[in-house]
């Protein structure tokens, strides 16, 4: 019987750990999260661009994104100089929040990096408990973009 209650008393403190280590890398994801994003906020740049890689199942191409208003105007094949849709392609808003929703996922396994000067996420890397379905992204070339006033209207 007192092996029993031990055997208990042991597994309950084992579970508790294990519940307050996920806890504890949950909590401190999210405070650098917050904090990254913080500093991008304080930054407030709205046009800006980047090179962007992505490696998962799918085929991807390295592209440079072009963000305006903050929103996507412009995306190029770095190799080919093709000229891409939009849709799909990240900010670095979007990626933020992609980051905030692998952190709400109880199966998926994050790693972000992020810039020190400027907050913005450098490296994504989501793993999953499904083999082969993880992917990495990564930001570089970081470039705040001159404003640029509209064109005035053809008359």
């Amino acid at each position: 019987m007192k092996t029993g209650i031990v055997g208990a008393v042991i597994v309950a403190v084992v579970l508790s750990a294990c519940h307050a280590t996920d806890e504890s890398r949950i909590q401190a994801e999210l405070l650098q999260l917050s904090e990254n994003r913080q500093k991008w906020d304080a930054q407030a740049i709205q046009d800006y661009s980047f090179d962007y890689d992505k490696v998962a199942m799918i085929f991807t191409r390295p592209v440079h994104i072009e963000v305006a208003g903050g929103n996507v105007s412009r995306v190029t094949d770095r190799g080919s100089g093709a000229v891409y849709s939009n849709a799909g392609v990240p900010t670095v808003d979007s990626l933020f929040a992609e980051i905030d929703r692998a952190i709400a996922e109880p199966n998926e396994h994050l790693l972000a990096e992020y810039d020190a000067t400027l907050g913005y996420p450098t490296t994504i890397t989501l793993g999953s408990n499904i083999p082969d379905t993880g992917l990495s992204q990564s930001i570089t070339n970081l470039q705040r973009t001159p404003w640029r006033s509209p064109s005035p209207p053809v008359t």
